[in-house]
C-alpha cells in the first residue's frame, strides 16, 4: 500500500507539474502575444503623431494683417497705420513711465543703421492714455524720446506719434508698453516681439529676412506666409 500511494503521489507530481509546464508556456505565448500587439499599437500612434507633426511644420503659418488704426503725428496730422504700406516698419509701443521703453530708446538709437540698412523704418508710438491728447501728447512723446537718447531719435526714417484709443487697444490690448511689431511693405505682420533692448538680436535678425523677403520693396512679385513666432 505503501509503495502504491508513493507511486500514485509520483504519477500525481508529474501531472502537476506537465500541466504547469503547459499553463507557464501559454502565460508566456499570451504575454508575447499582447506585448507584440501592444508595441504595433504604439508604433502606429507614434507614426501617426509624427505625421500630424510633420503636416503641422509645412502647413504655412495664417496670414495676419497689421490692424488698421489711426496716430497723430509729430508735425501734428493724423494719419492711419495703412498709409505705412510700402516700407516695412516697426512699429513700437511706447509710455513715458516704462522704464524697459527708456532703456530700449538708446538701444534702438544703436542699431538704428544696421535696421535702415534691411529697409526699415521706425515708428514709436505713446500709447493712448498715457500722454496728452494730441499735439501736446506728442511733444510729451519726444521729450521722453530725447531724454533718453538725446538727439539720437532725431534721423530721417525715425517717427514719432501718439495712438489713438482703437490703435492701442488693437495691437496692445492689456495696456502694456514696449511692445513691437514688424510689418512687411505689404501690410502683413512678420514678427512680434517686446522690449527692444532685450530683443534686438532677434529683431535685427528678423529684419534681414524680411530685407531679403520679395514682400521687402513694393510693386515685385509676393508670396505671404505669416507670423513669425516670438524667439
Amino acid at each position: 500500500m505503501n509503495g502504491l500511494g508513493a507511486h500514485e503521489r509520483s504519477e500525481g507530481s508529474r501531472r502537476r507539474w506537465r500541466w504547469g509546464l503547459v499553463a507557464g508556456v501559454i502565460f508566456v505565448v499570451a504575454g508575447v502575444g499582447a506585448y507584440a500587439l501592444a508595441r504595433t499599437g504604439s508604433e502606429a500612434v507614434s507614426h501617426e503623431t509624427q505625421s500630424v507633426v510633420a503636416r503641422r511644420r509645412l502647413a504655412p503659418a495664417p496670414v495676419t494683417l497689421a490692424p488698421n488704426g489711426m496716430f497723430t503725428t509729430a508735425s501734428g496730422t493724423t494719419t492711419a497705420i495703412a498709409a505705412l504700406r510700402g516700407t516695412p516698419t516697426v512699429v513700437w509701443f511706447v509710455a513715458g513711465g516704462c522704464a524697459t521703453c527708456a532703456a530700449s530708446i538708446p538701444a534702438v538709437a544703436a542699431h538704428f543703421d544696421k535696421l535702415t540698412h534691411y529697409g526699415l523704418r521706425v515708428l514709436t508710438l505713446g500709447l493712448y492714455g498715457d500722454f496728452a491728447p494730441g499735439e501736446k501728447g506728442v511733444g510729451e512723446l519726444l521729450s521722453f524720446g530725447r531724454a533718453a537718447a538725446g538727439a539720437d531719435i532725431e534721423r530721417p526714417g525715425w517717427e514719432w506719434g501718439l495712438a489713438s484709443k482703437s490703435l492701442s487697444l488693437a495691437y496692445d490690448p492689456t495696456g502694456i508698453p514696449d511692445l513691437y511689431v514688424l510689418i512687411g511693405a505689404t501690410g502683413v505682420i512678420r514678427y512680434r516681439n517686446s522690449v527692444p533692448v532685450s530683443t534686438m538680436r532677434n529683431l535685427l535678425a528678423a529684419a534681414k529676412r524680411l530685407g531679403s523677403r520679395a514682400d521687402a520693396s513694393p510693386g515685385s512679385a509676393r508670396r505671404e506666409t505669416g507670423v513669425e513666432s516670438v524667439r
